[in-house]
């Protein structure tokens, strides 16, 4: 039996979905980890409550309010998630306690990363839930040699304050537990904590007098060792890695095996701050941790900074590449969720760099996007995308458009003159724009959008769901389809605060008669779901993934089987 709706066709009542979230306790996020900005949805207050704004504008600041010994903060899970990015992102998720102004809260923590250049991940965007309030005696019995991320940054401060004016070396070495999700899932959340206790008491029985153990965030501790010099980092490193795994663990649930990743940082070779050096350290420890590294992974200046000059311009290369023809397309089907026929293919960027491989579009297009250059690629992707329209007539594309190009009259003019010289193609073109976009200035880019739509082709918003746009401005915007936010669809097999909220906005677009595409769809459970809900397309890994050529079946044959 359907549920009754929220939308009687006399009762109007509109639900926002901000308001929305918020009666539910989410929040949706975006981090740009290379330079730790964090950036809310507009319901960040409701749900967090009076948390600083300088907590909430960075990403370790926020995972400075993880309660010690609860659970594994958003920095680490990502990090320690040993997932790959193969261009559409690797799933994390945690649950920690954090303090929250005063309010100690159970949260879940769950998204997606995206890798960068050097396919460590550049940027995250998830959704937080508060699920509920801590109870006193869950907290009760933290180990005391916990601390959080910034009293350790301060720990290394004070032992730079005496070791370098006395011209001796200070290491700082963060370990973590290896294959922590794996732990839990065969000795349970019991079982773990008698590991990670086991693994503390082991490091501190081979520490130096003068060494300092501080066990952070989950399963990582930090050691800070003084008067170490560079050529003895491996040897000490050595001795830690040496004690944790000389024999099994026996814990109240089974016997375990546990290895130690190490990342190493020195100064004042690399940095003469705390912050600086458990930052480098935490990066080293993440390349030993995507290596399974037996040994510890020392960071390093880069070449360039060695030799004072400027990090690699990698807005240079992707400026060269457009200039030498090496901007390509690569397709993601859409496709119907009832019967996965291809509905349509979503064209996305690469930039392909002379030696092989391409640059990394999650860090590629923030970059391009802050240098004022992202509107040359979206009008080669325009260009690419019409001429693919044009020798296929049986494609249909969708691209993405950054606010400040479709702003910019040069495309909008480029726009409706192609769609003059070929009005076929037009019709066959889906331009998507993200919800974010249609807050600045939502007049104006209401007429942009019905200009697009007057030449013919269709108006996507996409990562829809984060509460940005108001009921009232998405009946003012001329829109044929709403995409929803991965981050919500993800989580569906595990919360019903989600499944309420997706069912929630797949009737709002029902009420507004407009079609819906779900991202990030990875396995059946959540295509059925959603199929049974209404949904009119799927996105995801399940139905495939993005791939630079479109296969020769696809051409000839428009019907998709689910993969896997």
């Amino acid at each position: 039996m359907s549920a009754p709706s929220l939308f009687g066709s006399r009762d109007e009542r509109l639900v926002e979905p901000r308001s929305l979230l918020s009666s539910i306790g989410e929040v949706a996020y975006s981090w740009d980890i290379g330079s730790d900005t964090l950036s809310w949805g507009p319901n960040a207050a409701e749900v967090l409550g009076a948390v600083s704004a300088a907590v909430l504008q960075r990403g370790l600041a926020f995972a400075g309010l993880v309660e010690p010994g609860s659970g594994r903060s958003r920095y680490d899970a990502i990090f320690s998630s040993g997932g790959h990015d193969f261009g559409d992102g690797a799933i994390y998720r945690t649950r920690y306690a954090a303090d929250l102004a005063g309010r100690k809260m159970w949260i879940e923590d769950a998204g997606r990363w995206f890798a960068g250049i050097d396919g460590r991940p550049a940027c995250a965007r998830g959704v937080l839930r508060l699920e509920r309030a801590v109870r006193p005696e869950e907290l009760a019995s933290v180990d005391t040699d916990l601390c959080d991320r910034d009293a350790l940054v301060e720990r290394v401060d004070e032992l730079l304050a005496e070791h370098l004016p006395a011209e001796r070396s200070v290491v700082v070495l963060i370990a973590a537990i290896g294959e922590l999700s794996r732990l839990n899932s065969d000795f349970g959340h019991e079982g773990t904590e008698e590991i990670i206790e086991e693994v503390r008491q082991r490091l501190h029985s081979v520490m130096r007098r003068r060494d300092q153990l501080m066990h952070y965030s989950g399963n990582r501790f930090a050691i800070l060792l003084g008067g170490c010099p560079s050529n003895q980092i491996e040897a000490a490193a050595q001795r830690f890695i040496k004690a944790v795994s000389r024999s099994a663990v026996e814990t109240s649930r089974g016997i375990a095996l546990a290895r130690l990743r190490v990342g190493a940082a020195l100064a004042p070779d690399l940095s003469r701050h705390g912050s600086m050096l458990v930052k480098a350290a935490e990066n080293a420890l993440a390349g030993a941790e995507a290596n399974a590294a037996e040994t510890a992974v020392t960071a390093r200046r880069t070449a360039a900074a060695e030799e004072g000059g400027e990090a690699p311009r990698f807005d240079l290369e992707a400026v060269a590449a457009l200039n030498e023809r090496r901007v390509r397309l690569a397709f993601q089907p859409v496709v119907t969720a009832k019967s996965r026929a291809l509905a349509f293919s979503e064209a996305l960027l690469r930039v392909e760099r002379p030696a092989g491989g391409f640059l990394a579009t999650a860090e590629l297009v923030p970059l391009l996007e802050r240098r004022g250059l992202v509107s040359l690629f979206d009008h080669r992707v325009f260009e690419l995308a019409m001429a693919h329209l044009t020798e296929r007539p049986e494609a249909v594309l969708s691209i993405n458009v950054s606010p400040r190009t479709l702003a910019a009259a040069e495309w909008i003019d480029s726009f409706e003159a192609s769609a003059r010289a070929n009005p076929v193609a037009t019709k066959r073109l889906i331009i998507e724009v993200t919800e974010t976009a249609t807050i600045e200035d939502s007049g104006r880019m209401a007429k942009l959008l019905m200009r697009i739509k007057q030449r013919g082709g269709r108006v996507a918003i996409d990562d829809f769901g984060a509460g940005h746009t108001s009921l009232r401005h998405l009946r003012a915007f001329p829109i044929d389809i709403l995409k929803l936010d991965g981050a919500f669809t993800q989580n569906l097999r595990r919360s019903t605060d989600d499944r309420f909220f997706v069912r929630t906005l797949l009737e709002l677009a029902h009420h507004l008669g407009v079609e819906t595409v779900a991202e990030w769809v990875d396995d059946e459970l959540q295509a059925s779901m959603l199929c049974d809900w209404g949904v009119t397309y799927l996105q995801g890994h399940l139905v495939g993934k993005a791939e630079l050529n479109l296969p020769e079946e696809t051409q000839q044959d428009p019907r998709l089987r689910a993969a896997g």
